[in-house]
């Protein structure tokens, strides 16, 4: 019963953490503050976590370990590494949204990269393997590079990657444009002979997880959205 006492605080204390982080970065974020919203002691967190560098690495590995089961997860929908690329994307929207261990990965790899922390290679290696595997198969369009892909899928998640976006529209809204922004884009990005492709993710992107409480609506030819998934390139 005290080792369950002990792993329930440990994750009460690394969630609080995660989204002090998130929000206030990691020379912003105190250990009192942290050991104040998980309703615990600051002996009982330094029990823990000794150290705030310590804590921080446990946070990240936190959200290191969701991107990674994200990306096996977007990886297992299609056998098109375009569309892989696709829900890949999705997946890190959601996750930057929804996940606070994510988020404070993300903002750590940003501020204190010189402590080791590299959130966004564990995503934009897969993107660049598929992009190369995209170009190998004649999928991409005469004007996009797999280097160029790779550079549009960054600039795509740019605007979630920030604590400013959290709190001015909601998951879904973010989704939907993401979706838009794939609807329009694979006009150039695709080649006219790729397979259909699917700009809101494929069937089954973010259903059964905590914290994905919508999907991307499909996105048509004609522009608008609707039940139906409505593919590119069909």
């Amino acid at each position: 019963m005290a080792q369950t006492r002990g792993a329930l605080t440990r994750r009460r204390v690394l969630h609080a953490a995660a989204v002090e982080l998130a929000h206030h970065g990691y020379t912003g974020t105190s250990l009192a503050r942290i050991a104040s919203q998980a309703g615990v002691t600051l002996g009982a967190l330094t029990f823990h976590f000794s150290t705030k560098p310590e804590l921080a690495q446990g946070v990240y590995e936190d959200g290191a370990a969701s991107t990674r089961t994200a990306i096996d997860h977007a990886l297992a929908r299609s056998e098109l590494p375009l569309q892989n690329v696709i829900d890949i994307t999705h997946e890190m929207a959601r996750l930057l949204r929804a996940d606070p261990t994510v988020q404070a990965a993300s903002r750590l790899s940003r501020e204190v990269a010189c402590m080791g922390y590299s959130w966004h290679q564990l995503w934009l290696g897969d993107i660049k393997r598929l992009a190369d595997e995209a170009h190998t198969r004649g999928d991409l369009g005469e004007r996009c590079s797999a280097g160029l892909l790779c550079y549009l899928v960054v600039c795509m998640l740019a605007r979630l990657d920030s604590p400013l976006v959290h709190a001015s529209s909601s998951v879904c809204e973010d989704l939907e444009v993401l979706s838009q922004l794939w609807w329009l884009a694979l006009g150039s990005v695709a080649a006219p002979c790729s397979p259909a492709l699917l700009p809101g993710g494929s069937p089954g992107q973010g259903e059964g997880r905590a914290g994905s409480p919508c999907r991307p609506a499909s996105i048509h030819r004609d522009g608008g959205s609707g039940g139906e998934r409505g593919p590119v390139g069909a």
